[in-house]
């Protein structure tokens, strides 16, 4: 195992502790592929132990991305791609690997820095605002979902030079948000997104953290 895979595992025990060393030490791998060769397959995947399951786990926290995607840039259910049998590519969400990269270097995942560092190196004209807005978009979310509404609202009480389109279309590019898709979809007034599990695992995790000693 590479130094970057130790380190990746170091950072995923924290959204990962209830899985088991070997759930963890697969997805690690995985990503650690994935940054030195800019993918991995699924077949290899399935050499590794509880492999598809690790694969699911992965989708569900949108860690991992088939190559190609959607059109609209909504997070595909790579089970589907899974009942097909066929062999396909995986890649990462582009903030996502920021945010592993990181982890190389400090075995933990420093949500607000990778945002920090992924906006910076995309020339962002606002990329320091981008840490704030995201996370408070984050506290206004009802269980990680945000209305367009909402996002034009904080736009207006933190403006950072973008319209809301640009922003929504910057955001599904960069794997932050994907359209939210469900049942009742089209009887909603306004478009819903479905915000990164991880974004709000970040929040919640600052919560619940203990107020720093004077």
């Amino acid at each position: 195992m590479t130094h970057c895979a130790e380190f990746l595992k170091r950072a995923l025990e924290a959204p990962f502790k209830d899985e088991s060393p070997a759930m963890i030490d697969t997805i690690a791998r995985t990503l650690d592929r994935i940054l030195n060769e800019g993918e991995a397959r699924v077949d290899e995947l399935r050499a590794l132990p509880e492999g598809i399951d690790a694969l699911l786990l992965m989708d569900s926290w949108r860690l991992v991305q088939p190559v190609g995607g959607s059109v609209t840039k909504a997070w595909e259910d790579v089970s589907q791609l899974l009942a097909t049998g066929r062999n396909f590519e995986l890649i990462m969400p582009p903030w996502i690997a920021t945010l592993a990269r990181r982890a190389c270097e400090s075995g933990r995942f420093e949500y607000r820095e990778a945002i920090l560092t992924f906006f910076s190196d995309e020339e962002h004209p606002a990329w320091l605002k981008m840490p704030g807005f995201l996370f408070t978009l984050s506290e206004r979310s009802r269980d990680g979902i945000i209305d367009s509404a909402a996002i034009n609202r904080l736009l207006r009480e933190m403006p950072i030079g973008v319209s809301a389109d640009t922003l929504i279309a910057q955001l599904k590019s960069y794997g932050f948000i994907s359209p939210h898709l469900r049942a009742d979809f089209f009887r909603m007034r306004t478009p819903h997104y479905e915000l990164h599990p991880l974004l709000v695992h970040a929040v919640a995790r600052e919560d619940d953290s203990p107020e720093p000693t004077p």
